[in-house]
């Protein structure tokens, strides 16, 4: 199954019952149907730490 296919089956699965998903919702379904048709964790630039997730979290290390 094509990843468009498979995020529109679980929105329809989800939506309106569990409301708008939200970024973290997507990547984790992007992660099941990568690990499903591949066996393995999809790259980063598909489902991985986004840059401004990144850059805060190495801010707050060097905060410390």
């Amino acid at each position: 199954m094509k990843l468009n296919k498979y995020i529109r089956k679980k929105l329809n699965e989800t939506w309106p019952s569990e409301g708008i998903p939200s970024e973290d919702n997507v990547e984790d379904w992007i992660t099941e149907w990568y690990s499903e048709i591949y066996n393995r964790r999809p790259p980063i630039w598909l489902a991985g730490d986004r840059w401004y997730d990144r850059k805060q979290r190495k801010i707050e290390e060097a905060e410390q």
